[in-house]
């Protein structure tokens, strides 16, 4: 006896912009189901915006906050609900996220079906982490029928990209399917001597071993070579600097060339009863052979203009391996044979080896930059780090749905956690070596669906997760983990047949056991600190009538020190996310008439103020609105084109403030984008 026919959580060939299941829990479910706020990046959207990189798909979530570690180089660092998100999923396996130094071009979009976004503590299935939330990238997949699709985009600044997506069964009676997915991306910048290549390519293999057992296995390596920059300096009194944002004011000799490299396999049986069983498997290796960059280091003097560079040098090789398997089946209780429950067990070891050096610094004026400083010979690649992480976890949910319309869900994981690094810093004569184990850590987690209609649904929910802390205290014990907790309540509803999903929450979020400074040994810390984040979203997707798309979301966060250093309780807790964020994006296609086969599309950004003390210094930037437009056309089912502007009326501001001696990086102005996409 065979499976049940399973349904579909693809969004790709769906044409909206409504996630009908998603995956980030393990087992498929609606978002109804889910007891937490989760946004979905469907394949609609990410074509509709011509989006190629995982920066510009998280610009669209609505109180996601991406903070540029340069202009045309790697991706930055994603904020969710204050908190910086520190694990990237793929298919459900953990990697670390990019932060700081370790920035990743990885994440190319063209082999991706969808981005699901998670709000609040993941503890449940990522084990340890920040309590801000979780993305999980889903890769596409071979499909049963041939396809064949191919992408061409230019824009301004000599900005070209090309894609080509091929699938089909490979076996003549289709058990066989494979797919294939490659593209090139060769870009200049706003800001001058700026570029960037980036080759993809992306291959899977997905074979029926029996009827209910499908195995699938690929691989996928991508490039990046580029000259990007770090940004401006400010003025010492935190004023921005006011110069055109094309000013490149680091060397002419920065470059960067990286290597992502990864391969996975999945096996999944479908039980009988509508069950599964997973298990997935993946090696992701990431090395930056050469990385030579100089930035600015200096506060600008608002007379002369003058500034300085320090130059760097860096290397680093990234090797993480992740296996994560599990069991969901149904099972009958309270008179409902709808209940499910998953069991389940993960790993994930990351080995990251990283080695720095500093050279000579050199003089740059603001108004008159000469970009041609000698390039540095005396590198010593003394200094770095070799970072050891392993993961254990053993993992359960149950959702029973006892008679009138009520989902419990109740959970937990049980945690096994170990690092080992050593740092070395030849500059101070520093050297240090820390051996940091968890065992047997608990993570609860605690859910609630009403529906209150076929179409709405009201949710609580209680979430938590831990973050392991390096720092000492006075008896040279290492520091209790810190630990994220969230409450959040909220009401998801579906409408035409589906094809619109809506949500509203409000949460509050708080961060304990922080290290903060022990007031009576000043050289050593305790585990006393207190944050915490709290707000409310709203957000609208899918199809609101015929050939009419929509996502629209706004979100107010508030952050606040609670418990901390009196200069700390008088602050907020981060600057980095707005009090205030609002994003719009709605595309319409014409049908039969006059209009036919013409589309209409724009797009509204909006945040409030953001600022960063530094001292006693605010930098501060805002409030910002910018706007997209777009027109298309469809020539015919196998050919359409469409022209976008970005930043329409050429609004000139600082996406990122940082401090007075650099790391200030503009947004972009306003552009355009000619993309082709044909359909075979």
């Amino acid at each position: 006896m065979t499976a049940p026919a399973e349904v579909s959580t693809f969004s790709e060939g769906t044409g909206s912009y409504a996630a009908q299941l998603v995956t980030i829990g393990k087992s498929a479910q609606s978002l109804r189901e889910i007891a937490q706020s989760v946004s979905v990046v469907t394949r609609q959207m990410l074509e509709d915006q011509n989006i190629q990189s995982l920066d510009d798909a998280m610009r669209t979530v609505p109180g996601v906050t991406v903070e540029p570690g340069s202009t045309g180089g790697n991706h930055g660092n994603f904020y969710l609900r204050g908190y910086a998100v520190d694990t990237v999923q793929v298919d459900g396996i953990n990697n670390p996220a990019s932060t700081g130094n370790d920035l990743s071009s990885g994440f190319g979009m063209a082999m991706y079906d969808r981005i699901e976004v998670l709000r609040g503590p993941a503890g449940l299935f990522q084990g340890a982490g920040d309590p801000g939330g979780s993305i999980n990238l889903v890769r596409k997949r071979p499909k049963a029928h041939k396809e064949f699709s191919t992408q061409l985009s230019a824009g301004s600044w000599s900005r070209y990209y090309a894609e080509a997506d091929m699938t089909g069964p490979l076996s003549s009676d289709g058990r066989i399917r494979g797919r294939l997915v490659t593209a090139y991306q060769d870009q200049g910048s706003f800001v001058d001597h700026v570029y960037s290549r980036k080759p993809l390519i992306y291959g899977v293999l997905e074979a029926d071993l029996t009827p209910s057992s499908t195995l699938t296995a690929g691989a996928s390596h991508q490039q990046y070579k580029g000259r990007p920059a770090f940004g401006l300096p400010a003025y010492p009194d935190g004023r921005l600097l006011d110069i055109p944002r094309s000013s490149y004011l680091d060397p002419i000799w920065n470059h960067i060339t990286e290597r992502n490299t990864e391969y996975f396999a999945e096996l999944q049986h479908r039980l009988d009863n509508g069950g599964q069983i997973k298990l997935n498997a993946s090696y992701r290796e990431q090395d930056e052979p050469s990385r030579l960059f100089g930035w600015s280091d200096c506060a600008a003097d608002p007379a002369s203009g003058d500034s300085c560079l320090i130059s760097w040098a860096y290397r680093s090789h990234w090797k993480t391996h992740g296996l994560d398997g599990f069991i969901s089946t149904p099972f009958t209780a309270l008179g409902s044979s709808n209940n499910e429950l998953t069991l389940g067990a993960d790993y994930r070891k990351v080995h990251k080896s990283f080695k720095y050096g500093g050279g000579d610094g050199a003089p740059i004026n603001i108004f008159d930059p000469d970009n041609n400083v000698p390039k540095p010979t005396n590198y010593s690649f003394s200094n770095g780090n070799d970072n050891r992480t392993e993961q254990y976890g053993l993992y359960g949910r149950v959702n029973l749905r006892p008679a009138g319309g009520v989902l419990l869900s109740m959970g937990g994981r049980m945690t096994w956690w170990d690092n080992h690094a050593v740092n070395r810093n030849a500059y101070f004569n520093q050297f240090s070596e820390t051996h940091t184990r968890i065992s047997g850590k608990f993570t609860p987690y605690a859910g609630v669906v009403f529906d209150l209609s076929e179409q709405l649904s009201a949710y609580a929910s209680y979430t938590r997760i831990f973050a392991p802390q390096t720092a000492s205290d006075v008896d040279g014990m290492t520091l209790r983990p810190r630990v994220g907790q969230q409450y959040e309540a909220g009401l998801k509803g579906e409408w035409l047949n589906k094809q619109l999903n809506a949500r509203a929450a409000i949460f509050r979020m708080e961060d304990s056991n922080r290290a903060m400074t022990d007031p009576a040994n000043p050289l050593f810390s305790v585990a006393a600190g207190k944050m915490r984040s709290q707000g409310v979203e709203a957000e609208i997707n899918g199809r609101i009538a015929a050939g009419w798309n929509l996502a629209v979301g706004y979100a107010y966060t508030q952050t606040k020190t609670l418990e901390g250093t009196p200069d700390e309780k008088a602050q907020l807790y981060t600057f980095i996310a707005p009090r205030h964020s609002f994003n719009l994006w709605t595309r319409y296609q014409f049908g039969p008439g006059a209009l036919e086969g013409f589309s209409l599309g724009g797009g509204l950004r909006s945040t409030s103020r953001m600022y960063r003390l530094n001292g006693d210094v605010k930098f501060s930037q805002g409030p910002v609105t910018t706007a997209a437009l777009q027109i298309g056309y469809r020539f015919n089912k196998h050919l359409d084109a469409t022209l976008t502007v970005n930043n329409v009326f050429d609004k000139v501001y600082y996406q990122r403030v940082w401090a007075a001696y650099g790391s200030n990086y503009y947004g972009e102005p306003r552009n355009v984008m000619l993309t082709l996409r044909g359909r075979f």
